[in-house]
């Protein structure tokens, strides 16, 4: 018999059949289901009810769900609908949230199978941390649990973060509607927790309430976790520091507390730098010559030369493909100044706030693979659901990548690199998060179809929400998609 009133089988709201139990994470039972109107995996967290529930029952639950559903990040897992209803077979009523569905393995499971992360990469696991918690904070909305089992590990080694307030409301401990300072800190506090996890691999059992999954927990002193260094020698004293003023800054009197996620992972980042600097001086040095320092490189541009041939001659062969002069050499070339374009310093997309924008479709575009378009990869790409025609059959006028630029700054330029020649682009800005496209203004379009392309807004464009908004998709086999392989500005 499976926990609580669903079998395999089940249909809830109609459409989301339940095809296997997942996890139990206290009284509430996750499970994947077919969502059938839209051919896709979704995640039913249920949580049980009385035989005669009512709404007040589970009001906690269902408010925390239509605030959560409000707030879309790369890094938050979406939530798409929630409900109460009655149960199948006349059990119990059933109320359910529908999220996203996320290929990864939570935090604690990743961490028992690779071991402790050195600095470089747990500050930039910690930063996608901080910047899904910093987008949830910004909506008003507060996490109020984030733990290893809520922090989801991807493929790509892409942070992908669930449950926020959701999780905080099945375990009987809600998170306020009016967003204050003390649960920023409280948020911040677990991102600090998670940070002494990638590095240690123990839980700060004695300095936070969420639990660590199946990591051990860490030895206490005084009723207190130990500190980094003394779970794992080789931890730098200074990243040390900037998890204890995270966690408990009790510890740590001679230094400031640091009260936000975004603080966190400044910090952190600052501490990991001269690290990530010794890592490329190592590199370097067993790489001499030439030829090694670039064979990443010319290996990823040979793979793409020959898969771009192959593929331009199967196109050929099969009447597909539209003959495109130059197309291959486009791929790994760089576009020549464009004229009267303002010189500029690169602005690093790789760090800051970017995610697919699809506000009239589904609400979602691949956002697994949203970080290709900005990872200096060239092998790489977001790519766009398939369609029946170059104009998204008909439902919709179009999807793109979102970038938050953190402030309103000037904009000179920014280069498209996609897989493949035929898009049209546009590029829009808005000085607010837009919930549409609607609430951005063009400022450069591109209807040439070309594989590389330069957009460049007038001279005193200023904007903080910069949206790369493609109208027109090119013909891929027997459908319509591209992608972006990289995406840069200045």
């Amino acid at each position: 018999m499976l926990p609580g009133p669903l079998q395999v089988g089940d249909l809830l709201a109609g459409r989301y059949r339940l095809l296997d139990p997942v996890a139990t994470d206290g009284p509430a039972v996750l499970w994947r289901a077919q969502d059938e109107v839209l051919a896709r995996d979704v995640a039913v967290r249920v949580l049980p009810t009385p035989d005669k529930a009512s709404k007040a029952d589970v009001a906690p639950f269902l408010a925390a769900a239509a605030r959560a559903g409000k707030v879309a990040h790369s890094g938050l897992v979406r939530v798409y609908d929630a409900a109460l209803e009655p149960g199948p077979r006349r059990a119990a009523d059933v109320a359910f949230l529908i999220r996203e569905w996320v290929e990864g393995e939570p935090l604690d499971e990743h961490l028992l199978r690779v071991g402790e992360l050195a600095s470089p990469d747990a500050a930039d696991l910690l930063r996608q941390v901080a910047d899904a918690l910093t987008a949830a904070h910004e909506a008003g909305l507060a996490h109020g649990r984030v733990h290893p089992g809520n922090v989801l590990i991807t493929p790509a080694g892409r942070v992908r973060l669930t449950d926020a307030a959701v999780a905080a409301a099945v375990h009987g401990d809600p998170v306020e509607e009016v967003l204050d300072d003390v649960a920023v800190w409280r948020d911040t506090r677990d991102a600090g927790a998670v940070l002494y996890a990638l590095l240690t691999t123990h839980w700060p059992a004695g300095s936070t309430p969420q639990p660590g999954g199946q990591l051990p927990a860490s030895p206490l002193s005084h009723g207190r976790a130990l500190a980094p260094h003394q779970v794992r020698a080789g931890v730098p004293r200074q990243l040390d520091h900037v998890v204890l003023r995270a966690l408990d800054p009790g510890q740590v009197p001679t230094l400031p507390p640091l009260r936000t996620p975004a603080a966190l992972a400044d910090a952190a980042d600052a501490c990991a730098e001269e690290a990530r600097r010794a890592r490329q001086a190592a590199l370097a040095a067993r790489e001499p010559g030439w030829a090694r320092r670039h064979l990443g490189w010319l290996l990823s541009a040979g793979l793409v030369l020959l898969f771009a041939v192959v593929g331009w001659f199967s196109g050929l062969a099969v009447g597909e493909l539209p003959r495109q002069p130059d197309a291959v050499d486009a791929l790994t070339s760089t576009p020549s100044p464009t004229p009267g374009a303002s010189p500029a310093a690169r602005i690093p997309l790789q760090r800051l706030a970017i995610r697919d924008f699809d506000p009239l479709g589904d609400g979602q575009e691949n956002p697994d693979q949203v970080r290709n378009a900005t990872d200096l990869d060239p092998t790489t790409a977001w790519v766009t659901q398939r369609y029946r025609t170059a104009t998204f059959s008909a439902l919709k006028p179009g999807v793109g990548l979102l970038v938050d630029l953190g402030r309103v700054r000037p904009l000179h330029r920014f280069e498209v690199a996609f897989t493949a020649a035929g898009a049209h682009v546009e590029l829009r800005v808005a000085d607010a998060l837009p919930k549409g496209v609607d609430e951005t203004r063009a400022v450069a379009r591109d209807d040439r179809g070309g594989q590389l392309v330069t957009l460049v807004p007038g001279a005193a464009t200023r904007a903080r929400f910069v949206l790369v908004w493609i109208t027109e998709l090119p013909k891929e086999g027997k459908g319509y998609r591209v992608g972006i392989a990289e995406l840069s500005a200045g």
